[in-house]
């Protein structure tokens, strides 16, 4: 917690919130492409065709040219860069390059800029993750979810476990010191004892850093169709709590920092392009479906290639939504998201969103009934408060 503590200072300090100086920036960059469809997955993607990777390639340019070209964007330093998707590394080197060009050329990075970049296992080859090294990547974050054959096929996962594990281990042998592990916990029919065995391969692996998600069932997934259906039920919280703790178990006794709900580091690895959405910072998304949050303007961009390409293609800015968040509004969420950090919030965000009486109640009520813990300082999760941390903050909102 410590350290997940100090990277936070680090970046307030950075991050631009004294009046004399431009904010930093993290960049949120969304890569659309997958082989396939996992059974729960959510994002928006579209199946892979050179074809849409091409006008996808044009128009992401595009996007970068019209906001790097904002003398507003001129003045900020670009502290994180985060290519997420989809699959990322679904795409060629080349083609990868291409964006990183025109990132590196459009927008000023600072010299420590983290730059993340999504893969799945299988996509992991050697001559890959050399490409990843040298095109100036500095952390990796690999979707394992299990080395469990059976949750594998059942999350509808492409690789078997040995491949996963293999080509996992290219990326520390090229060198690579920043990589995350994605796992998943609450698959249908998983046991605490092949959670515990996923978690002992994925430290076998030596990762920096690892984020462990309870499976959601998300509207238009397989895994929510066939839930509806009645083909599966879902896991109990009560049940689901024994497998954080299980993480907590083997992660916590090798010296590893549980800082955030569903994430553990080795001490300097927190993600600090995380930590952005986490602390209320300021980050700009490109691409499909890319959300934003910049000069107090929450905003997102059309979840569709088509639509997204042929605003760029007549110059303009693919965003289908806008909303100008009040300061009120602004502490509001940032309690509700800094929470999530074990760390919690200052006791000074509390009381500023404690004017509006209705909100107090609320949290007055969560206090007392065990949700949440106040200190001098700042207010945290209770154990409970974190087995039931999406609640807490629906009723915060």
């Amino acid at each position: 917690m410590q350290d997940e503590m100090n990277v936070t200072k680090q970046m307030s300090e950075r991050s631009g919130e004294h009046d004399d100086l431009p904010a930093d920036l993290g960049i949120y960059l969304h890569v659309p492409f997958c082989i396939k469809r996992c059974h729960f997955c959510a994002f928006y993607l579209v199946l892979h065709e050179e074809q849409r990777v091409e006008q996808f390639l044009q128009a992401i340019e595009q996007e970068i040219v019209l906001y790097a070209s904002q003398p507003e964007m001129r003045e900020r330093t670009v502290v994180t860069v985060y290519v997420g998707g989809g699959t990322p590394t679904v795409l060629r080197p080349e083609q990868l390059a291409r964006i990183f060009s025109n990132i590196t050329s459009r927008f000023s990075l600072s010299e420590q800029c983290e730059i993340t970049v999504e893969a799945t296992p299988e996509s992991l080859t050697d001559k890959y993750v050399d490409f990843l090294q040298q095109a100036g990547v500095t952390r990796l974050s690999i979707g394992i979810q299990s080395f469990d054959q059976q949750e594998r096929t059942m999350l509808g996962l492409s690789a078997t476990s040995a491949k996963a594990k293999a080509n996992a281990q290219n990326a520390k042998q090229a060198g690579f010191s920043n990589v995350n592990l994605d796992l998943i916990y609450g698959i249908p029919n998983q046991t605490i004892q092949s959670w515990e065995r996923t978690l002992a391969y994925a430290l076998e692996l030596d990762p920096s850093h690892l984020s462990c998600y309870a499976l959601s069932l998300e509207k238009g997934t397989r895994f929510y169709n066939e839930f509806r259906r009645g083909l599966f039920e879902v896991m109990d919280p009560d049940h689901e709590a024994c497998f954080q703790e299980q993480a907590e178990v083997q992660l916590e006794t090798l010296n590893w920092s549980r800082y955030e709900l569903s994430n553990w580091a080795k001490p300097g690895f927190a993600c600090l392009h995380n930590l952005r959405y986490w602390r209320g910072l300021e980050y700009l998304g490109l691409g499909p479906s890319a959300q934003s949050f910049v000069s107090d303007n929450r905003f997102g961009n059309v979840s569709s290639l088509e639509h997204y390409s042929k605003y760029l293609m007549t110059g303009q800015l693919p965003i289908a939504n806008r909303e100008l968040l009040s300061p009120a509004q602004q502490d509001k969420e940032r309690i509700v998201f800094g929470l999530r950090l074990l760390a919690g919030v200052p006791i000074d965000w509390v009381y500023r969103a404690s004017q509006d009486e209705s909100w107090a109640a609320s949290y007055g009520t969560l206090v007392e009934e065990d949700y949440l813990l106040p200190t001098e300082r700042c207010v945290q999760l209770t154990r409970k408060g974190r087995q039931f941390a999406d609640t807490v903050g629906m009723r915060l909102l």
